[in-house]
């Protein structure tokens, strides 16, 4: 079972010097060490607000009936330059949601 680790996720658009704006959002999210894996993939369509980037967390589930230990792992999503002004980004799983607002770095 893949569990999403509230406290962990940021979001922030890197402004630096000679270098197109990027967003950039970590978090960290626990799954079975048997097999466990997840990742960020951009939601397509995105909702029906433009500020608001839609992230799902695709997980695979292990596939063993083995004893499950757990283990915690980093998920990343970069996007540059970001295709709107978002304000905040939404990070969907079949078992809830979490919405950060999007931070700036100059």
């Amino acid at each position: 079972m893949t569990v999403l680790l509230r406290n962990t996720f940021r979001a922030w658009i890197d402004r630096a010097p000679g270098a197109l704006p990027r967003l950039i959002m970590t978090g960290d999210v626990r799954v079975p060490t048997n097999g466990g894996q997840a990742r960020l993939t951009k939601r397509t369509p995105q909702g029906i607000n433009p500020k608001i980037l839609i992230l799902d967390v695709n997980a695979q589930e292990p596939s063993s009936e083995a004893p499950q230990e757990i283990t915690t792992i980093p998920l990343r999503y970069e996007e540059s330059p970001p295709q709107d002004e978002y304000g905040q980004v939404m990070i969907a799983h079949s078992r809830g949601e979490i919405v950060v607002s999007i931070g700036r770095t100059d």
